[in-house]
């Protein structure tokens, strides 16, 4: 079984004149849960992109198993990378199942890998639903099924807030869901809010701040309250495994 690695290597991206990410330096291999964490505008939607294969670098790269991700064909990059946006849509009023079934495009079909993501998901009574009816957390475990029956050998899945619609149950449903892809084999690089369950879950964590990687490590040692402090300005503390931001009364 090979284990993919990942190596991200003075990346830039920018909008027009506008730039968003500089010279980022990252790397991560198979078997990792590696969140990705910072406040709004940070750069993370736009990282997971180019990950993805779906933005450009306007200046370095990132790079999966030797092979830079993006200049792998659509093909090529479906059967290594699967991706879940932070918002799925899809245009057409497809059943759950046959949705989940879509993903196997590249890597040919397989009812039973279909099957099992469903259950694993918890939507096998949701199979024959049409997309359309369903709420935006049911929405998202079914964009994550997606992402589980897609890869055939252990590749990379990238995830933008796949558990920012999630109520608890089905959020650590599908963060336990992530660390078994990962266990298996998989890189898994998931953008979370959520810094306590990112505390328990992740085994790396990448803090991103106005564009540029302000820590990077083991998820212990970069989710400190004072390197959190720094980042987002408001200041935490641990009880625990868990991280609290520390509530001061409202201004006057």
């Amino acid at each position: 079984m090979n284990t993919p690695r990942l190596t991200v290597h003075a990346l830039d991206f920018a909008y027009g004149r506008r730039t968003v990410l500089r010279d980022l330096e990252l790397e991560a291999s198979g078997g990792q849960l590696v969140a990705l964490v910072g406040p709004n505008a940070a750069g993370k939607s736009t990282l997971l992109r180019c990950l993805a294969g779906l933005a450009t670098p306007t200046g370095g790269g990132a790079v999966l198993d030797g092979r830079p991700i993006h200049r792998l064909g659509r093909r090529a990059r479906a059967r290594r990378i699967a991706y879940v946006a932070q918002r799925p849509e899809v245009t057409a009023a497809y059943p759950v199942e046959e949705l989940v079934a879509l993903a196997r495009y590249a890597t040919g079909p397989a009812p039973r890998r279909v099957r099992e993501a469903l259950e694993a998901m918890a939507l096998s009574e949701l199979r024959a639903r049409p997309w359309h009816t369903l709420s935006a957390g049911q929405q998202q475990r079914v964009a994550v099924a997606r992402a589980l029956a897609q890869l055939d050998e252990p590749g990379l899945l990238v995830l933008d807030e796949p558990i920012a619609s999630m109520d608890l149950p089905h959020a650590l449903l599908t963060l336990h869901r992530l660390r078994a892809a990962a266990a298996a084999g998989h890189l898994v690089v998931t953008a979370l809010h959520d810094l306590s369950l990112t505390a328990a879950f992740a085994d790396t964590a990448w803090l991103l701040d106005h564009g540029r990687v302000a820590a990077a490590g083991p998820a212990a040692q970069v989710l400190r309250p004072e390197m959190l402090e720094v980042v987002f300005g408001v200041p935490f503390q641990r009880h625990g495994p868990c991280l609290f931001p520390v509530l001061e009364p409202a201004p006057a």
